[in-house]
């Protein structure tokens, strides 16, 4: 990003289009690697994660499986195509035992899912 002989109002409008991709990216990862990295039983936790604008999406639905994870990905990803750059954005799991996985009540993901995913992906972006 860069002048190019841009008039500033110009300029202005190339920096929020630029910041809105690149908050989309950092969202799409984060869902993608916490989607991934998600311990799978039958597939009800990989299901259960929610990307929200503005506010928390608090509900869960323990019908939902996606043991691929596909489906997760999917719909979060048709949230994450309206963020404008500043909008607060979650990506949420409600399930009861969601915090124990965080924790590392999981053979499959001893270290977490949220916070090592979280880590990779802001180290790639800094």
């Amino acid at each position: 990003m860069g002048w190019n002989g841009l008039r500033p109002s110009q300029f202005t409008l190339q920096v929020l289009r630029d910041g809105t991709e690149l908050q989309r990216k950092i969202t799409a990862a984060m869902l993608q690697g916490v989607v991934l990295k998600s311990p799978v039983d039958i597939g009800t936790f990989r299901g259960n994660h929610r990307v929200s604008i503005g506010s928390v999406d608090y509900t869960k639905d323990f019908q939902k499986i996606d043991k691929s994870g596909t489906t997760a990905i999917a719909d979060g990803m048709a949230k994450v195509l309206s963020i404008q750059i500043g909008m607060r954005v979650f990506i949420s799991n409600n399930l009861p035992y969601a915090v124990a996985l965080e924790n590392g009540h999981s053979g499959q993901a001893p270290l977490g899912i949220y916070s090592i995913t979280f880590q990779s992906v802001t180290s790639r972006y800094k």
